[in-house]
């Protein structure tokens, strides 16, 4: 099992620059190398680059949604993890498009406390991929 410390790179991705930088900023704080990004088209330029271990991202966002974003990672980097976070109904849509092409995602409620954050974390970065 690898711990935090041993450096799991974390993509956070929501187009409400508070909303990932402060989760980012709680991640660093817990030992993960976290990167904040504001739309999906920079996060999957990233993740071609380096892959991260895990990504988070919200699904509602502008020009790229969270679904189509995370699905392109995953086709990138097969071995990554995802949570999706979403505070908005439209959500439903778009995970219902993704299930119809054998993508299943677990969503999270937002606004999302650190706590629970880094607890589903915990769980993905110790269960077998």
């Amino acid at each position: 099992m690898q711990t935090a410390s041993e450096t799991q790179r974390v993509l956070v991705i929501d187009d409400e620059a508070d909303i990932a930088d402060s989760l980012t900023d709680i991640l660093i704080l817990h030992g993960y190398d976290a990167v904040a990004f504001h739309d999906g088209v920079s996060a999957i330029e990233s993740a071609r680059q380096h892959c991260p271990h895990i990504v988070i991202s919200d699904v509602v966002m502008p020009k790229l949604n969270g679904v189509d974003t995370v699905t392109a990672i995953h086709e990138c980097c097969p071995a990554v993890r995802i949570l999706l976070l979403s505070g908005q109904a439209l959500t439903s849509d778009i995970l219902e498009r993704a299930r119809a092409s054998g993508h299943e995602f677990e969503v999270l409620p937002k606004p999302i406390h650190p706590y629970l954050l880094l607890k589903k974390i915990s769980l993905l970065t110790s269960s077998p991929s």
